[in-house]
């Protein structure tokens, strides 16, 4: 989010007064975008993968973009600013899309609201105007500044390689339709762009660790409890009890003292037994931290999986180092991306995990439920204490048996399924159940 700010600041002072002031006149009060942000989902995944995949083929084709469709590209895009929120309204007479990024505290506004409109057109992309908050500017006078976002989101030149691909743009009632017309060499050239943009999602630059001389402590008790254990499998109720118990004792009966202290502890779990998006925050902490041995960390388990650890304390960390509810949405991400690479497949038990993870992390962060949550765990006997029951919950499935059984993640029968994993979550001693 700073450097969010410190572009807009710069463009303020760099770009001439009469397009700065509009760049002012962009902030406002109210959020142009009230809707909930369209968090990169597994159908989300699917169909960007889809469209990432048309246009990768070097191959003329139509492509069909819907409403939904176009909102998850924005999504993808903006990831790395957790406070965006995104619409697309699409007619038979073109396509209106907003953005809402909610800023820091500042004198100006609460709110950035930019948008833009694209018109049929027989000759490629045809901008109708663009949206600087309730600002309406004609896009022959800004076109440049449509071209600069283009080549900030994806690397310079995108404008030109889209320019120069897209050849016709027609509409429906909420579909739009690009003719491409891309040889390999263009093909090749945005393949690049949007390996980069990935890239910079993977890689979230909002991913931080807060306190790491905290978290430390608790990383430095996993090392010492494995070595105690001597190698092994073991489950991880071994290393969480004794993590706990330290919080416990930290944590002197104060709520906030407790939060703090629970979170090192869930972010040091996340880190030594988590998966590579736990390591790559490792990267980005100073080298005196979380160094040494991580003996154990590939030997512990949960219903005798070592992935379902995986899942679970990523979930949890993610959701803390992230500071947004987008854990979630990143498991299921990851569910499709398994099952559209032809790896593991589509498992409801790791989304068990993650959705447990979740939980984990957001009730030991709330005052009403941290230090009770702080004592469960720090008397656990078994993994019942903690971990949902996932008996019975379908795993490894292919695409085509997920399409099969359940159509996509809109689908009532895929809902009731998730509704049916927060149930198992709710009846988990640690997390308030019976």
């Amino acid at each position: 989010m700073k450097t969010l700010i410190s572009l807009l600041l710069l463009a303020l002072l760099a770009v001439p007064a009469g397009v700065g002031f509009l760049l002012f006149k962009a902030i406002g009060d109210k959020p142009l975008v009230i809707k909930e942000a369209p968090v990169a989902n597994t159908e989300n995944a699917r169909r960007v993968k889809q469209l990432v995949s048309q246009i990768r083929s070097g191959k003329n084709t139509e492509i069909t973009i819907s409403e939904q469709d176009l909102e998850g590209i924005i999504a993808f895009a903006v990831r790395g600013i957790p406070s965006a929120s995104a619409d697309a309204r699409i007619d038979a007479q073109g396509l209106e899309a907003h953005l809402t990024i909610a800023l820091p505290a500042n004198p100006v506004g609460p709110y950035l609201n930019l948008g833009f409109a694209v018109l049929p057109s027989t000759h490629g992309l045809e901008l109708k105007h663009l949206m600087l908050g309730e600002t309406e500017i004609s896009a022959q006078f800004l076109k440049p500044v449509f071209g600069w976002g283009l080549d900030y989101l994806f690397g310079p030149g995108i404008k030109e390689t889209l320019t120069n691909v897209v050849t016709q743009v027609r509409f429906s009632e909420n579909k739009m339709f690009l003719m491409i017309a891309a040889d390999q060499n263009s093909a090749g050239e945005i393949s690049g762009k949007l390996n980069n943009l990935f890239d910079r999602i993977k890689d979230n630059e909002q991913l931080r660790i807060a306190d790491p001389e905290l978290v430390q402590i608790y990383f430095k008790l996993l090392q010492d409890t494995a070595a105690s254990l001597r190698g092994g499998y073991v489950p991880l109720t071994r290393y969480l009890k004794p993590v706990f118990e330290l919080a416990v004792s930290r944590g002197q009966l104060d709520e906030t003292r407790a939060i703090a202290e629970n979170q090192a502890a869930i972010l040091a779990l996340a880190i030594y037994f988590g998966d590579e998006r736990m390591q790559s925050l490792v990267s980005k902490s100073d080298n005196k931290y979380f160094s040494g041995s991580r003996m154990g960390s590939h030997n512990v388990t949960i219903k005798g999986r070592h992935d379902l650890v995986q899942h679970y304390l990523t979930s949890a960390g993610l959701k803390l180092a992230a500071g947004v509810g987008i854990a979630n949405a990143i498991g299921e991400f990851k569910e499709i991306a398994d099952t559209l690479r032809g790896g593991s497949g589509f498992s409801f038990s790791d989304i068990a995990g993650d959705k447990a993870g979740v939980t984990l992390a957001v009730l030991a962060s709330e005052a009403a439920t941290a230090i009770p949550i702080q004592n469960a765990l720090a008397g656990i006997n078994s993994e019942a204490d903690f971990f949902p029951d996932i008996t019975g919950l379908p795993d490894n499935m292919t695409q085509a048996e997920f399409e099969r059984r359940y159509g996509d993640v809109e689908s009532e029968r895929y809902k009731e399924l998730l509704l049916d994993i927060d149930r198992r979550i709710a009846q988990v001693p640690a997390y308030g159940g019976g």
